[in-house]
């Protein structure tokens, strides 16, 4: 690559991110991968953590709300076909992976100053990256679902192929709020400990522990479309119905996700680009 692509007046420019980063594709894969043999290269079990911790997860949940609480899962509004505790993972992969990725994607700027302040490439490819080395754990978390979905006795039907359009309206958004969240934590540090408590919160504010179905039943109607207002709402609705055997999800639940995603990334890209000449100086 040459230094006259990426002059300040060339990094300013919103057209050039899609073929920049096309040629910095194996740049992405790259820091994605490193930042993943990071993350576990000093635990003792290295990327047994990435099937752990979603099953430890679950498990915390299960006990609280399950066992001690004594709920069930038609008190939560959740679908009898599945049981408790898949129907928590249904959920909580996505989560999971919704929630490391924008908050690692928001800190990988300031994470990787030394290298942003030495090396012309496109920015973007770090936060890009911090999400992509996210989606790893998140594939291995997907997979232990599906055989705990198997070893259960469920079966995995048509209604999984709108796990297709959910992933890539998820992966979207992430992408975008990765570039808007790590421009703006360069210039005010303030942003990293927002997401988190945001992200804190939204554990409780996303149908996890339980459905959306109880949302409506027993929200005021205000509540509810207020609620609804959150992508992730209909993205793991979307999921759990899709693992519950529904050939036919509830598509609707998939358009305003869909709208957000977009938005967020057009606006994340924006941001992203006519901030990109002057990261390095404020890393």
């Amino acid at each position: 690559m040459s230094g006259v692509l990426y002059t300040n007046a060339q990094q300013g420019r919103l057209l050039r991110i899609v073929p920049d980063l096309v040629r910095a594709r194996a740049l992405i894969w790259d820091f994605a991968s490193k930042d993943f043999r990071a993350r576990y290269r000093n635990a003792a079990i290295g990327v047994v953590w990435a099937v752990l911790q979603p099953l430890l997860m679950t498990l915390v949940l299960w006990l609280v709300f399950g066992a001690i609480l004594n709920f069930r899962a038609e008190a939560l509004g959740m679908a009898t076909e599945l049981p408790y505790a898949i129907s928590l993972l249904c959920a909580l992969v996505p989560w999971q992976f919704f929630a490391s990725g924008v908050s690692v994607a928001t800190s990988s700027l300031i994470t990787d100053r030394e290298l942003v302040k030495k090396v012309y490439f496109p920015r973007e490819t770090i936060p890009i990256a911090a999400v992509g080395s996210c989606l790893i754990s998140f594939a291995i978390g997907f997979a232990v679902l599906a055989v705990l979905h198997l070893v259960s006795g469920g079966s995995l039907g048509l209604g999984l192929f709108w796990l297709i359009p959910a992933f890539v309206i998820q992966v979207l958004l992430m992408v975008g709020l990765g570039l808007l969240l790590s421009c703006l934590n360069v210039h005010f540090r303030d942003v990293q400990y927002l997401v988190d408590i945001v992200l804190m919160f939204g554990l409780y504010a996303s149908p996890i522990i339980y459905d959306l179905r109880i949302v409506h039943e027993k929200a005021p109607q205000l509540i509810a479309n207020l609620y609804l207002l959150n992508p992730m709402a209909g993205l793991l609705t979307v999921y759990r119905q899709a693992f519950g055997g529904a050939v036919l999800p509830e598509t609707y639940l998939l358009v305003w996700p869909a709208v957000c995603a977009v938005a967020v990334a057009v606006l994340g890209a924006i941001v992203f680009r006519r901030t990109s000449p002057v990261i390095a100086d404020s890393v």
